[in-house]
């Protein structure tokens, strides 16, 4: 029988001949060997595999610890707040003060002792004001308090109407504003003649807050005596500087009586002689706690509108 065939019949029963399969199986001889190459050599050999998993695991369990202990760190270093945080960290729960804002004025004139004058210094000028401690002690005394405290710095006078007055000291600029409390009228037979200063109080009111007025003339309609429901009861008078007040008074306005151009109180200084004689010096107010201050927002009692009294 040819090779040929006698292999094909071989194949065909699924036997070889007894070369190719000694070098299947392994021969004697180191040429008919099989050795399998990278990597399959080292996959075959599992003692190298086993050193290499030991290995992996140990990494990934120490990389796992160092992990564990770097997160416990970080959460121990944010958990102990620094001094800024723990002082930002405390809310507050009072609202901010407005510092124009008050619940009532303290006394800080003594009537049977002193006099008092108010400098007053503006944008346009300084004048001087003679206040009736003996005729009117409680306006007076609010007056000098919110003048003591600052109150009046910085504010403008935001009415003025030719011939007839200038009004200031309302922090909102517009009328409306006050100091947070109300003091009443002191009834007196004072009239408003040029040069005196009033209270402005919503019309109707028999009382005031921090809004003031100087007439520029004589007033007899805003007197004690006038048929009007609206009376003003002057407590004080320009002594010097009149022509600085009559100088406000001429500052153009718009259609609502606001000027044009902001005259600013930069400062009201309180000053006092003794009544048995002397010349005035800056009153010296005794130290004493400051009234309760209210919240910024808190509506001013004592405000009076735009077109608040006095009217002409």
């Amino acid at each position: 029988m040819p090779k040929r065939r006698k292999r094909r019949e071989q194949q065909h029963l699924r036997q070889e001949s007894a070369r190719r399969k000694s070098y299947t199986m392994g021969g004697d001889s180191p040429s008919e060997l099989y050795k399998p190459g990278f990597p399959m050599n080292i996959l075959g050999n599992l003692k190298i595999i086993s050193i290499v998993g030991v290995v992996i695991a140990a990494i990934m369990i120490i990389t796992m610890v160092l992990t564990r202990n770097q997160g416990n760190g970080a959460a121990s270093g944010t958990a102990t707040p620094t001094a800024a945080e723990s002082t930002t960290a405390t809310p507050s729960v009072s609202p901010t003060p407005n510092p124009r804002v008050f619940d009532k004025a303290l006394q800080v004139v003594d009537a049977s002792k002193y006099n008092y004058q108010a400098t007053v210094k503006t944008s346009l000028g300084t004048f001087v004001i003679a206040l009736d401690a003996s005729g009117a002690p409680n306006t007076v005394n609010s007056f000098a308090f919110l003048s003591e405290k600052g109150f009046y710095n910085g504010l403008t006078f935001h009415r003025i109407v030719p011939n007839f007055v200038i009004q200031g000291g309302d922090p909102n600029g517009d009328g409306t504003g006050g100091p947070g409390y109300s003091t009443k009228d002191e009834p007196n037979k004072v009239r408003n003649t040029a040069g005196t200063i009033s209270m402005a109080k919503t019309s109707g009111a028999s009382d005031f807050g921090s809004q003031f007025f100087i007439n520029l003339q004589d007033n007899p309609s805003l007197d004690f005596d006038t048929s009007a429901k609206d009376k003003f009861y002057p407590f004080g008078k320009v002594t010097s500087g009149m022509d600085v007040v009559q100088a406000i008074g001429k500052v153009p306005t718009n259609a609502q009586q606001q000027p044009t151009t902001p005259v600013t109180i930069e400062s009201i200084t309180i000053q006092q002689a003794p009544k048995s004689g002397g010349t005035m010096t800056e009153a010296t107010i005794p130290p004493q706690p400051s009234p309760t201050a209210a919240a910024s927002g808190t509506p001013a009692p004592g405000a009076t509108t735009p077109a608040a009294a006095p009217t002409k």
